[in-house]
This record gives structure tokens, sequence and C-alpha cells, in this order.
């Protein structure tokens, strides 16, 4: 049986839900609260989604591009060259045997540098196509470009993204800051310009492992 995504009301607190086949915990951000099988039901025209994950979910998001795949063309930005075509293969052969067909509906642009992304995403026609950019902050923490020239480029991007939405859906995915190098001081910042300037933000956090328990 489907699933149906559900919401709560805004003013409801924030919660965590886990869900141990997947592994991955939903931390509640803006009214929002479910698996991350239901996102491709949510991914409507004219709105901006971020999805902060540990790298152990980058899996889950190559599912939803697949599943996306499935009910029409999507578009991947890969922007930390995680992109698994065979990762993605499997997931739509579990839902249909028609597998290239589905895969043809699937375009990928890839970018290695931030300014790679900046042009990737400037140049990238503003049209209905879901939008699926994964880890794109990915060099955005290159030390060796400087801090305020990638908070331009990133301010730069954010105005793509927006362009994007408005006829399109966009779900873009980054990696919470813990995840970067101690004392990098653009993990928090630039995560924070992104979720700033999204319409609903979801945050994935990996499950705690069970407690082993000791009979004696």
């Amino acid at each position: 049986m489907h699933r149906q995504p559900w919401l709560t009301p805004r003013v409801r607190p924030p919660f965590t839900r886990f869900f141990p086949l997947q592994g991955i915990a939903l931390k509640h951000t803006i009214g929002y609260s479910g698996s991350m099988n239901t996102l491709p039901e949510l991914l409507t025209p004219g709105r901006l989604w971020v999805a902060s994950t540990p790298r152990s979910a980058m899996r889950l998001l190559l599912g939803l591009a697949a599943r996306q795949a499935l009910e029409s063309d999507v578009r991947v930005l890969d922007c930390g060259n995680c992109f698994n075509v065979y990762t993605v293969t499997q997931e739509i052969h579990q839902h249909t045997l028609y597998t290239t067909a589905a895969l043809r509906r699937i375009s990928v642009a890839r970018a290695f540098t931030c300014y790679q992304v900046t042009t990737l995403l400037e140049s990238t026609p503003q049209d209905a196509t879901p939008t699926l950019a994964l880890d794109l902050l990915a060099t955005f923490h290159d030390e060796s470009v400087a801090l305020g020239e990638r908070r331009r480029l990133l301010d730069r991007n954010v105005a793509a993204l927006r362009r994007l939405s408005r006829q399109g859906s966009v779900m873009v995915s980054i990696h919470p800051k813990a995840s970067y190098a101690p004392g990098d001081p653009s993990a928090g910042d630039l995560s924070e310009v992104l979720e700033e300037a999204a319409d609903q933000v979801w945050h994935f956090e990996a499950q705690a492992p069970a407690p082993v328990l000791r009979l004696f």
C-alpha cells in the first residue's frame, strides 16, 4: 500500500522520528515528518527544498532520483561526484521492468569546483523539470578559494536555485556542518545561507546504534 505523506502545523514543536530499516532519522524543521520515500510526492513547482543528510544517506537520495524518473524527467546536478548509476538502476529495477526507459529520463551534469557549480546552475534552463542538486556545498569547502569569494558565489547559486524553482521543483542536498573538517569556518555559514533561502528544510541524522543488552 502506498504510504501518503502527512503534514503537521508549523506551530508544533520540533521532533525526531526514526526509521530503523533505513537507519536514518528525520528531524522536523519546518512542518514535515515522514520517510524519504515520501519526498517525490512533495516536490511541487514553485518551491525550493534543502535536505541536510549524513553522507551515509546518499543512497536514499539517489533512490529519490530513481523514483522520480518513474514518473517524469528529472535533472541531477552532481556537485560532489556522488551520482552512482548502478545504485539508481537497482532502485528503478525494484519498481519496473522498463529500466532503460526510466534511466533515459535522468539527465546528469557534474561540477568539480565551486566556480563550475555556479556556472552549471546559472546555465541550467528554467523549465518544469524537477531538479535534484546533490551535495551542493562539497566544492565550497575548498580553502584555496577565499571564504569571501565562496560566499559571493553561493549568493549567485541561491539566486539561480530560486530561478529554477519558479517553474520546476528543486531539491538541494547538503551535509551537516559536523561532517566537514574541524575548524572550517565555512561549514556553518554556507549551510545556513542555503537553509535560510529554502522554502522548507529537512534534517536527516544517522540513527545511533542500539545499546547492547546484557543479561548478566
